[in-house]
């Protein structure tokens, strides 16, 4: 029994022995030495969302509109029917054309009877080779008669074919400057539209013309819509300012339904710095104040610190402002060493 425990007692300091043996704590996963990182600070800019591109419809031909399909806010799609001008002075016109059409058709198959009887009597011997020749060309002079009446006729049709407006691209209606019934010229505008092509336009102080870069990816925030956020990477910086201010095309990730001159938040970035960030795994709150587990020595102690948010980023990690410095050894809370 003596020898039992003897061995047991040796058997116990060789498991001892093997323990002390193991990795150092730097290369568990359960460890983190913590390094200064170079971050990006952002400030909200207030901007104004603008289509990247607007487009204007106006009527080509003088007239009634005699439909119209549209309102403030409709969502148009290209080629689609938005209204209808009626010119009344055309159909005068292309009614006169048809009767002089149908005239000339008559006449032309008279012509071309007679040329075939003047043929069948030249084959004979009947006729001179001059009464043939006067039936073709009758025909001749008829059948381009009619040709020019067509014409004529198909450029009224086509004139009024112009009073059927459609939408250019598809679009959202921004203003629509007439209503049915209205009598409208040439050259005036119907209604203003506003492209949707994914695409938002941004209008930012002159102040940040340096920090806005193509390619950046930048976060917009809507005050008004109870401060959603997107995620939007500039595609064109306009090299040109407009009122004092910076222009910039983005394209936003899934698209923004927002309305045109809406006011908008962009975290414009202000510059760099070096930090300390450390994923929020490693923070534990207890009585409000924030620790992390802290390697010193041979020691592992709780370590109060002060965080710059307490919610983690998009990556799950928090900034440090205090109570923790680089090159120090920090651990999960759900380590358990001997020596705490």
């Amino acid at each position: 029994m003596k020898n039992f425990k003897r061995n047991t007692i040796i058997t116990l300091a060789v498991l001892g022995a093997i323990l002390t043996a193991t990795p150092s704590f730097a290369q568990s996963p359960t460890t983190l030495t913590v390094s200064k990182d170079v971050i990006t600070d952002y400030r909200p800019v207030v901007a104004r969302l603008e289509s990247s591109d607007t487009a204007t419809v106006r009527a080509r031909i003088p007239g009634i509109i005699v439909r119209l399909d549209i309102d403030e806010g409709t969502v148009v799609k290209k080629g689609q029917i938005i209204a209808t001008i009626r010119d009344e002075s055309l159909n005068p016109g292309i009614a006169a054309l048809d009767a002089k059409i149908n005239g000339i058709e008559k006449q032309l198959a008279q012509y071309k009877t007679e040329l075939a009887q003047a043929e069948k009597l030249f084959e004979r011997g009947f006729v001179a080779t001059t009464k043939r020749d006067q039936a073709q060309t009758a025909v001749d002079i008829t059948a381009k008669e009619l040709s020019g009446t067509k014409s004529q006729r198909s450029a009224l049709a086509a004139q009024r074919g112009k009073g059927v407006i459609r939408a250019p691209a598809d679009a959202r209606v921004t203003q629509v400057n007439v209503s049915k019934g209205s009598a409208v010229s040439p050259g005036e505008v119907i209604a203003n539209m506003a492209t949707l092509d994914g695409v938002v336009r941004l209008s930012l102080p002159e102040r940040h013309a340096g920090q806005i870069k193509e390619g950046e990816i930048i976060s917009l925030r809507l005050p008004a819509r109870g401060g959603e956020t997107h995620q939007a990477t500039i595609t064109k910086v306009y090299p040109e300012l407009r009122g004092g201010n910076v222009i910039a095309d983005a394209v936003v990730d899934g698209g923004l339904s927002a309305l045109v001159g809406e006011r908008i938040d962009v975290l414009a970035p202000v510059g760099e710095r070096l930090a300390l960030r450390i994923p929020k795994s490693f923070v534990t709150t207890r009585y409000g104040i924030d620790f992390v587990r802290v390697h010193v020595g041979e020691l592992t102690i709780d370590a109060p610190i002060t965080l710059a948010n307490p919610k983690a980023d998009a990556d799950g990690f928090v900034e440090v402002l205090a109570g923790l410095h680089d090159g120090d050894t920090i651990e999960t809370p759900s380590t358990n060493k001997s020596g705490h």
